[in-house]
């Protein structure tokens, strides 16, 4: 099993470390075994404000990188399916340069006015037909190497709620090293009244409990939590008004699911029975924090090692 932070190639992470000698110090300094990386577009401090491809940036190489989360699209199903393609196949040659052992793929459909009111306008099988039918796209004919592990979300698509879904979608793609990444927060939004981590324990563990079959294709763990059921009832419950402009628009949706999906430590008792049940290959510490100060004070935290 190995053990990871999330990082991304923006410049708001990236600020925070001298070199990559720094780096490595510091996530081995809190038991870490290396990184999972989303390549967004890379600044340097002396160019903030100039976007550079993730392969520049000074502190990554591939012996730090175990895993690439690729910059998934949320609203994706009536997009231009070939320049969707095109941006995947970015991250996934990133990997491939990067000797990643997996990737992360997001199997959700949401747009804008879906994440605002809650009210879905498919399925969660009609978005994993299509997403599997996606994703064999992406990946026959390729020759690559990694674990393809899909990611579930609160909205529709992969949410983990009904086995017999998690299984069509498990069925229909074709890549033999296909697996999931659990990611325990997403999953805990999917009931807005719990109230307790130790709750939100419980309610994985019942989750397990109709997947036994398919826990062993559990390779990675997104291990973090945030309990918002009541943020999303009062919401829900006020109108809102999305920006009119694309720029604030953006920033407004932003910050609302920043609301529900917080990512911050999994301390509760519990945890590291409930990780051990699943033996995944990978446990990446996904976490949202403001400063490099934070960002160890929360994996201090969640430490399981």
């Amino acid at each position: 099993m190995k053990f990871q932070m999330n990082l991304t190639t923006s410049y708001d992470d990236v600020i925070r470390f001298a070199s990559a000698q720094d780096l490595q110090n510091f996530y081995g300094k809190h038991g870490l075994d290396g990184l999972e990386v989303m390549p967004l577009p890379y600044s340097s401090a002396e160019a903030p404000g100039d976007y550079l491809s993730p392969e520049l940036c000074p502190l990554l190489t591939p012996d730090m990188i175990n895993g690439v989360h690729c910059c998934c699209s949320g609203d994706w199903m009536d997009k231009d399916r070939q320049r969707l393609i095109e941006g995947y196949r970015r991250d996934l040659d990133y990997a491939t340069r990067m000797e990643a052992e997996y990737v992360v793929f997001h199997v959700v459909q949401v747009d804008n006015e879906e994440g605002m009111t809650y009210k879905p306008k498919h399925t969660d099988r009609e978005v994993i037909d299509a997403a599997a039918d996606f994703i064999n796209e992406l990946l026959d004919g390729q020759k690559y190497d990694f674990w393809f592990l899909m990611e579930n979300l609160w909205w529709p698509g992969l949410t983990f709620l009904h086995p017999e879904d998690t299984r069509a979608l498990l069925e229909q793609v074709h890549y033999k090293k296909k697996g999931f990444m659990l990611d325990t927060g997403h999953f805990l939004h999917t009931n807005l009244d719990l109230q307790t981590q130790e709750e939100g324990v419980a309610y994985l563990h019942a989750m397990l409990d109709q997947h036994r079959d398919m826990i062993s294709y559990i390779k990675g763990i997104h291990l973090q939590q945030s309990l918002t059921g009541d943020y999303v009832k009062q919401w829900l419950q006020e109108p809102h008004e999305m920006p009119k402009d694309p720029a604030e628009q953006f920033c407004w949706i932003y910050e609302h699911i920043f609301q529900i999906d917080k990512h911050e430590p999994f301390t509760a008792t519990g945890v590291r029975e409930l990780v051990e049940r699943i033996d995944p290959l990978y446990v990446t510490y996904e976490y949202i924090t403001r400063s490099r100060e934070e960002l160890g004070k929360y994996l201090e935290m969640g430490r399981l090692r």
